[in-house]
């Protein structure tokens, strides 16, 4: 009853990318959260008090909520960002091609859940593939649903009623999605941009090859054409590499 009432007096959420637009303007940067949903019942409670300290601490332009590998946190990840949008933050909610788990229908499963977070003021989504549900080493499509984030961003653009009301996200990988990532065998025959993105792990050298970068830019760009407004990148700490 008490969030039914907050929703009530809450207005919906700005688009993120015109909260960006207009701060670049000021070339000031500005902060963003990200959460994940906890495994308990006090987690979860900590963590709102968390968020609340936060938002007044850092004054974050807008804060992620993460969706579980194979959906696997869906209505706890659709409760905190209503929870965050309700306390005031601007709500960005992680969406994943396999909503929600063992879905029987998947796409109408995504649709009530982008519908659940219009209805309540939000306002952003971030349009992922998501990642292999815990003991399965490759994600595969779940049976009638989407095959990659491109396909979520379509569906919302043009098949949701309020798909151009949503700010939509997608993912960028400045040093190669980890699919298009491979072992290297010889350093010594890879490129300069090759060098610039490989990485060694236990003695290893592993890259995302010219040839698959290209591809994985080609992919990228398929998706803002779709109707993306802005990317977020995965972690990376080298700058020089975001830069390329």
């Amino acid at each position: 009853q008490q969030q039914q009432q907050t929703n009530k007096t809450m207005p919906a959420d700005a688009k993120i990318i015109d909260i960006l637009s207009k701060e670049n303007k000021d070339a000031a940067p500005f902060v963003s959260l990200e959460y994940f949903p906890p495994r308990t019942a006090e987690g979860v409670k900590n963590l709102y008090a968390r968020m609340e300290r936060m938002k007044t601490t850092l004054e974050p332009s807008f804060t992620d909520v993460t969706w579980g590998a194979g959906g696997s946190t869906a209505d706890l990840s659709m409760e905190i960002a209503l929870q965050a949008h309700n306390t005031g933050h601007i709500a960005n909610l992680h969406m994943t091609c396999t909503n929600i788990a063992n879905s029987q229908d998947p796409k109408k499963d995504i649709e009530a859940a982008l519908t659940q977070a219009y209805q309540g003021g939000i306002r952003n989504i971030v349009a992922l593939r998501g990642d292999p549900p815990a003991g399965q080493e490759e994600w595969k499509a779940a049976e009638g649903g989407f095959t990659c984030a491109l396909d979520l961003v379509k569906f919302i653009r043009n098949e949701l009623t309020f798909g151009k009301e949503l700010g939509v996200s997608v993912a960028g990988y400045p040093e190669g999605h980890p699919n298009a990532i491979s072992k290297v065998d010889d350093v010594s025959k890879l490129t300069a941009t090759e060098q610039l993105r490989s990485s060694e792990f236990d003695g290893v050298t592993y890259a995302c090859l010219d040839a698959d970068y290209q591809k994985e830019l080609a992919y990228l760009k398929e998706k803002v054409d779709a109707g993306a407004d802005f990317i977020i990148t995965q972690m990376f700490f080298d700058a020089d590499v975001y830069i390329q």
